[in-house]
């Protein structure tokens, strides 16, 4: 098994896809990019154990672990999700509410789509509130997210994920 800790970089952003380097995926559902410790098999058939002690959660490219002959890179699975093109803010802010009041989660893109993971209750429920939702196959991006730290028993400090 391979054992890995920290992201190394990321080969879409670095420009390192053009690398001489073997490439190998690990494929990973969207809230997986959000765990701390991830045991899996990559596409090639590695086993690979990552520990990610930084911050920042995964993204589509992040690289966890690099020699000169291999590199194992992250890759998000598309699912089906629906997506809200609001035509205003006061829209937008419905959107987010009638899913949020749901408690599932909401990713808004620089395109100021509203996108969530498929549910047919919600798609429903969207086109009750008056909504057009579209299904779509996608890659579900990461977004800002609260996290609770704790420090001890009684002192928990909640904060906006930096980088993100």
């Amino acid at each position: 098994m391979i054992l890995a800790r920290d992201i190394k970089g990321n080969i879409w952003a670095d420009g390192k896809e053009q690398d001489a380097a073997e490439l190998d995926f690990l494929e990973l559902e969207w809230f997986d990019t959000e765990r701390r410790v991830i045991r899996g098999f990559t596409v090639q058939g590695r086993e690979i154990g990552f520990k990610n002690l930084g911050e920042d959660s995964l993204f589509d490219g992040d690289i966890l672990f690099e020699t000169e002959e291999l590199r194992i890179v992250v890759r998000i699975l598309p699912c089906p999700c629906l997506v809200v093109r609001p035509k205003n803010r006061m829209d937008m802010a419905r959107v987010c509410l009638e899913i949020g009041n749901k408690h599932i989660p909401v990713f808004i893109n620089a395109a100021h789509e509203i996108i969530a993971a498929y549910e047919n209750p919600l798609w429903e429920q969207l086109l009750r509130a008056g909504f057009t939702p579209t299904k779509e196959s996608r890659v579900i991006e990461r977004t800002h997210t609260l996290r609770i730290h704790q420090y001890a028993v009684v002192q928990n400090k909640i904060t906006l994920a930096k980088g993100v």
